[in-house]
């Protein structure tokens, strides 16, 4: 055997042996009192829940949680890093901030213990009730007559003949009335994909699309305005721009 070949064959070796090293080994012996907490039906509008759950050093070594991963802004931990003796117990609270989440979850907590030589993990779900948040958060826009949407402006950018691009505009009628939004394009672009009439019931939130397929190159920037037009009264102007290549 070649002097290369036994280096090679001893990098590999070592890499493994490195890599075995690394590897976390779940620690059944550090255990909780619970593996799964449901916090239930729990309502946004509550704010954020918490749990802690109880862990007992079964084994025979002092250990110490390094550190507790949830993968998810959403979810987060409190520990201490005081070292476990064993037949202690030790407390780890994860607490879950619904915000902007409706729906069910499940989030698992990971808890890395001696540096990362060991692991064990615990999860927390539930469902969330949403709750209905203020209509500036995603339609910032007033346009007047408790029209709101998400942009003032839609800006295409540069495109090659034939591409096709979407942009997608979010409209609230915030009004306790149902409204008939009319949008009336000046000058009237034919090419665009737009609608030309909405109808929301009183409160109604939605969303439209705006296409383009482009038939032909500009050397310049181009605009049209649409007019929402609500109830028969003309609002201020959504513009449409169209980016030239550079």
């Amino acid at each position: 055997m070649t002097i290369r070949r036994l280096l090679t064959l001893s990098l590999l070796f070592l890499g493994f042996a490195v890599c075995r090293a690394q590897e976390s080994v779940f620690l059944e012996a550090f255990q909780y009192d619970q593996r799964i907490h449901d916090f239930g039906t729990i309502r946004e509008a509550d704010g954020k829940v918490s749990h802690t759950f109880t862990f007992t050093n079964r084994t025979r070594d002092i250990i110490t949680i390094s550190d507790v991963n949830a993968w998810c802004g959403c979810t987060t931990a409190q520990f201490s890093r005081e070292p476990v003796r064993p037949g202690r117990t030790t407390r780890v609270t994860i607490t879950y901030n619904p915000d902007h989440r409706p729906g069910k979850f499940s989030k698992e907590a990971v808890l890395l213990l001696n540096g990362g030589r060991y692991y064990t993990r615990v999860w927390v779900k539930g469902n969330v009730v949403g709750m209905r948040h203020p209509v500036t958060e995603d339609h910032p826009y007033a346009y007047g007559a408790g029209l709101y949407m998400s942009h003032r402006v839609l800006p295409f950018p540069p495109m090659q003949v034939g591409e096709e691009k979407t942009i997608r505009l979010l409209v609230a009628n915030d009004s306790p009335k149902p409204m008939t939004v009319e949008f009336v394009r000046r000058p009237n672009n034919q090419v665009l994909q737009f609608p030309d009439r909405l109808v929301l019931k009183p409160g109604e939130r939605t969303k439209v699309y705006a296409r383009y397929r482009a038939v032909r190159q500009y050397p310049y920037r181009r605009a049209i305005q649409v007019i929402p037009r609500v109830n028969g009264r003309d609002l201020q102007p959504l513009k449409i721009v169209w980016l030239p290549l550079p």
